[in-house]
């Protein structure tokens, strides 16, 4: 088993600042985390507009114990104008404004970096054809990997 070290910082000025943020008070505040992993896989793939399964669980864990089992993931969106969806469970249409499983939508250059129970399928959906557009890591803390 290896570690990985993640980081999370978030900064941003207080409104009366010369580059205003968002805020009336400044922002600085950071996270890390030491975990432990027992296989990572990755893939940089193409999205067509068709939904399609991003991570299949049942390929990646043989039995799930809550809280024990799982993974976390990391998406980026690669491409300079399109809309990547990332949603979760069957293989369905995420482009839709009801649709119950999509978690996200990931505009251009947007990340995200989540847990994952491995307790459904990662589904990922788009507004379009883009080619070498959805990055994304999974570091799996347990399972057959």
């Amino acid at each position: 088993m290896g570690t990985i070290t993640p980081t999370f910082t978030l900064k941003a000025n207080a409104s009366s600042a010369a580059t205003p943020g968002p805020m009336s008070v400044a922002l600085s505040l950071s996270a890390t985390d030491a975990l432990s992993v027992e296989a990572v896989q990755s893939k940089i793939i193409d999205v067509d507009g068709t939904n399609a399964i991003l991570w299949d669980a049942s390929t990646i864990a043989s039995s799930l114990a809550a809280g024990t089992d799982g993974a976390w993931v990391y998406v980026k969106n690669l491409d300079a104008a399109g809309h990547i969806y990332i949603g979760h469970g069957s293989d369905t249409a995420l482009q839709g404004g009801t649709e119950t499983t999509r978690l996200m939508t990931l505009q251009p250059g947007e990340f995200a970096w989540f847990p994952w129970d491995l307790t459904a399928d990662l589904i990922e959906d788009a507004n379009g054809t883009y080619t070498n557009a959805l990055e994304t890591w999974i570091f799996i803390r347990t399972g057959t990997a």
